[in-house]
């Protein structure tokens, strides 16, 4: 029994690993892209792809948090 609340445990924190894995490789590429838009002179319509970028970086980042802080609750 307890063997299996350690493989349970084990796997759990993989697929937590592999989440937060995700969400710096989604938030990488939205940096990516906001670089682009920051090596120009920018116009009103990258300003306001700029501002979706980062929206949807701190939305990411909101949810990523949601999440962990949940995970904690239920252990």
């Amino acid at each position: 029994m307890v063997t299996t609340h350690v493989s349970q445990a084990a796997i759990d924190v993989q697929s937590s690993q592999n989440t937060l894995l995700d969400i710096f490789q989604r938030i990488e590429m939205f940096f990516g892209r906001l670089q682009v838009y920051v090596e120009v002179e920018p116009t009103p319509e990258m300003m306001d792809m700029m501002v979706q970028i980062t929206v949807e970086v701190l939305s990411i980042i909101g949810i990523a948090t949601k999440e962990i802080n949940q995970g904690r609750t239920s252990e």
